[in-house]
């Protein structure tokens, strides 16, 4: 029986109303009061079912309507109903809320899957096996402990020929033709002595130059030990002094003979260099061969049968003795190693969610494979990129490496230690491509002017940063603008002539 008065429903024997005490006389048949549904209830209840699909951005508007409903039917007296709706708006997204963060939260720990035929070091190029024993000549001289020890006692420099070979190395590299001819005969008697000291190390040199390759068996490690790259610097400095010096004395068949030993070692040492330091030092060693025999081609003293030996052997620089192939795989695999034995074991960083390592080795190695083809010049089709997401993802947005090492913010959110890591480790490679094409460019520089002086035809097309290369008489220089394309700037690539010899006088 439903009151009159309020509305409020009571037993059929009731007598009063039990909500406003009204007397409940002939009531049996009195018509129930219209009753609505709230619609704030219905609309709580919506907000609350949609809340999952709309990020919960609906859950709290869910949460107000439903109080505000269960509010005004308490107060309706009967004419409002919708308690379970509002209700259930209430305590919905409450419910939602911690599934779905626990959902999210599983698949965001997923990590990416392991990566099918990953590098390894076969992938490496490596010298025949029976060139092994060049890699224990290589170590032989390779120094341990201090960085900067005393002495070169290896090689059999003293700390003062040491000091004398630097200083002349610097000379040489700042002054142009008649400085450094000026500062090779003030040093003489030194360099004299240092080369006599130093026959353990011309002895290695020689032994070197018996195998057709020079093997490079370094493991990629950060520790790893690369220690004979000082010493097989001092002996370039040293050996280009000594060249320098006997060119000037007029020994300039022995000048030749000695640089070609060495050259021989960067070349063959080169191919198969692992590391990046090791690769950049046969690049600056190399480098430094191509200016020596830029001054013995240069000095009208040298014969037509110095000239021949050293046209035979400067050949152009090799794919091979250029590529960055090794070193960028060394680099994959010694980040691969470092995160799984420095970061994971030595650090004990606890395995988290935090450091997904197969989603970063995907992404590490998408950039290494990017360089490879950029650097190699590759013709063959681009390999598909590996994804950096867990397999249950949907295919979403590609994730690379700028040149900076940074990765878009949606990847940092997804693996935040394992962004710090690459961008950490992630080497900068425009800059040894730089390195690489300079060399290249210094090689064009020379062959014109070794041809030059054979009285060869010459070109002087250029590969990188112009179209052509400038011969500069009066400077007495022949250069390229360098990656800046402007001449006469800091970054131009040049080498120092002797128009005289060249025949260039009379043009």
């Amino acid at each position: 029986m439903y009151c009159q008065k309020c509305g409020t429903e009571n037993p059929d024997d009731a007598k009063l109303c039990r909500a406003c005490s009204w007397v409940l006389v002939s009531t049996a048949y009195a018509p129930r009061p219209d009753v609505k549904t709230s619609g704030l209830a219905i609309t709580s209840l919506v907000l609350a079912i949609l809340s999952p699909f709309a990020c919960f951005f609906t859950a709290l508007p869910a949460i107000i309507f439903g109080i505000i409903a269960l509010v005004k039917i308490s107060k309706s007296s009967g004419q409002l109903k919708g308690k379970g709706p509002a209700i259930a708006g209430i305590t919905l997204p409450i419910i939602f809320l911690p599934i779905i963060l626990a959902l999210i939260f599983i698949l965001w720990s997923f990590d990416a899957d392991p990566i099918p035929e990953d590098y390894t070091i076969a992938d490496l190029g490596s010298a025949s096996p029976e060139c092994a024993l060049s890699y224990e000549l290589l170590m032989s001289i390779s120094e341990k402990g201090e960085k900067h020890p005393p002495d070169a006692l290896l090689i059999g420099l003293s700390a003062q020929d040491v000091n004398l070979v630097y200083q002349v190395n610097n000379i040489i590299k700042e002054n142009d033709y008649f400085g450094i001819v000026e500062a090779i005969k003030e040093n003489a008697k030194g360099i004299y002595q240092a080369w006599e000291n130093a026959k353990k190390g011309r002895d290695i040199i020689e032994e070197l130059n018996t195998f057709p390759e020079i093997a490079d068996l370094t493991e990629p490690d950060l520790e790893a030990n690369i220690g004979f790259l000082r010493n097989i610097k001092l002996l370039a400095f040293l050996y280009q002094d000594y060249i320098y010096l006997q060119t000037e004395n007029g020994s300039i068949q022995d000048a030749v003979t000695e640089l070609i030993k060495l050259d021989s070692i960067f070349r063959k040492l080169s191919v198969n260099a692992r590391s990046t330091v090791t690769k950049l030092v046969c690049y600056a060693g190399l480098n430094m061969d191509i200016r020596t025999a830029n001054f013995i081609v240069n000095n009208p003293r040298t014969s037509n049968e110095a000239l021949e030996l050293l046209a035979e052997h400067f050949t152009l620089l090799t794919k091979e003795q250029v590529s960055l192939r090794n070193s960028v795989i060394s680099e994959y695999l010694m980040f691969k190693k470092t995160l799984d034995t420095k970061i994971s074991k030595d650090y004990s960083l606890p395995k988290t969610p935090f450091l997904k390592r197969n989603s970063m080795l995907r992404l590490y190695k998408n950039y290494c494979d990017n360089w490879i083809n950029v650097i190699e010049q590759s013709q063959e089709p681009k390999k598909s990129e590996l994804s950096v997401w867990p397999s249950i993802y949907p295919d979403w947005i590609v994730v690379s490496i700028d040149s900076e090492g940074k990765v878009p913010w949606i990847y940092t959110a997804y693996n935040p230690i394992g962004s710090i890591l690459v961008r950490l480790f992630t080497p900068a490679m425009e800059k040894v491509l730089e390195i690489k094409t300079k060399l290249i460019v210094q090689d064009d520089l020379f062959q014109i002017v070794l041809n030059k002086r054979l009285g060869r035809e010459i070109s002087l097309k250029a590969r990188a940063y112009s179209n052509e290369y400038t011969i500069d008489v009066e400077k007495k220089e022949i250069f390229s603008p360098g990656p800046d394309e402007e001449p006469q700037t800091d970054d131009d690539i040049k080498l120092l002539i002797n128009p005289e010899a060249l025949g260039l006088e009379l043009e």
